[in-house]
């Protein structure tokens, strides 16, 4: 009696003991997955001078701007005029910021000479005012200018916005032809009577599945160069296309070898076609398959980024992680924006697993099931 009271308290002691191991390395692996992401988004409000100052601290300056000090300087050639001169001909006394980046003419505000009151009309090359000098809409108008600096800058400055709607581009155009080209040779290795001619195939893109893009880049260069395809939005979709098809192919064959072959069967005596049977059948039922593989793709290509750093070299053809990474050299120790870019490129890849996260395990578990 005693015997089995003892070995019933150790095994709930040792079921006690697995479940705290458990929470704790479930506990670290979130403070190692969020904490990065966090110090990331406040630190995309930071200026240079605070991040290189401390940088783990929160941001003050850029929302701290009330009382924040601007001096007048003189038109040139490396300001960035967000109008064009030849245009809008009206005097403008240029300010910049003493606290943001200063001397560095990047924080810099366009007044209207004549919608000033006269003591700022007045003012001439280095001479100070403060914010809360200037109109009052103005001056908030400013004020949410500074908060928002580092991220109209990377978008401006950085050619984000380009770069944004490529990597849309190339994640929506290569997912669509990644699931449709995989989904029907999957259809045709798993419903059709080739079992020899499909052995071979699967051996052929199971191969194709383990070579990454770092062991063929030179060779693949080459060929796109010798095609004229490189630095063209259709050359690095067929080469994403192209690299996205065996894990789709694989995922749709084992997915649709578990469907009844009947269903098949009892279309193809009411007439209907492969193409009919499989776009009327198998599409819909394979649905769970189809979603998994386009959250996938989206992601992997989303975040792609050497096949495009060698591949596009003008910035018509660019992605998004090849602008984060031009932050490096275009802007030198521009810290702030280059974290405000990343904000920006990790935004939508959170959005589309977040929401899909669901049908991205049922439907890799579904494969694995009727696999």
């Amino acid at each position: 009696m005693e015997t089995a009271i003892s070995a019933g308290n150790g095994q709930t002691f040792s079921g006690v003991i697995g479940k705290v191991i458990s929470y704790f390395v479930f506990g670290v692996w979130i403070l190692i997955t969020l904490v990065p992401l966090v110090w990331m988004g406040y630190s995309s409000f930071k200026t240079n001078e605070e991040l290189n100052l401390d940088i783990y601290a929160l941001p003050k300056a850029m929302f701290d701007n009330e009382f924040d000090e601007y001096v007048v300087v003189k038109p040139q050639l490396n300001i960035i005029y967000p109008y064009d001169p030849k245009v809008d001909t009206r005097e403008r006394i240029i300010i910049e910021s003493t606290t943001i980046a200063p001397t560095r003419r990047l924080m810099l505000q366009f007044l209207v000479k004549e919608e000033m009151p006269p003591e700022i009309q007045n003012l001439k090359y280095g001479d100070t005012l403060t914010l809360d000098q200037l109109p009052r809409k103005l001056a908030r108008k400013i004020s949410w200018d500074t908060v928002w600096f580092n991220y109209t800058s990377a978008f401006i400055r950085g050619g984000l916005a380009g770069k944004f709607a490529n990597s849309i581009i190339y994640s929506g155009v290569s997912t669509f032809f990644i699931i449709l080209l995989g989904a029907m040779i999957g259809f045709a290795l798993a419903k059709m009577q080739f079992k020899k001619i499909s052995a071979v195939v699967m051996g052929i893109i199971g191969l194709g599945y383990l070579l990454s893009i770092q062991s063929v880049i030179i060779p693949l260069f080459l060929m796109l160069s010798s095609l004229k395809l490189t630095d063209t939005h259709l050359g690095i979709i067929l080469v994403y296309t192209a690299f996205g098809m065996p894990l789709s192919v694989l995922l749709c064959t084992q997915f649709m070898q578990g469907l009844p072959d009947s269903l098949i069967e009892s279309a193809y005596i009411d007439g209907a076609t492969p193409f009919r049977a499989f776009r009327s059948i198998i599409m819909p039922m394979a649905r769970p398959v189809v979603v998994t593989v386009g959250i996938i793709s989206v992601l992997g290509i989303w975040n792609e980024f050497l096949l495009v750093l060698v591949l596009a070299s003008s910035e018509f053809t660019k992605s998004l992680p090849v602008g984060v990474f031009s932050f490096s050299s275009l802007t030198g120790t521009q810290l702030g924006w280059q974290l405000a870019a990343l904000v920006i490129a990790t935004i939508p890849a959170m959005i589309v697993y977040f929401s899909f996260q669901k049908r991205l395990a049922q439907g890799v578990v579904g494969g694995a099931l009727k696999g």
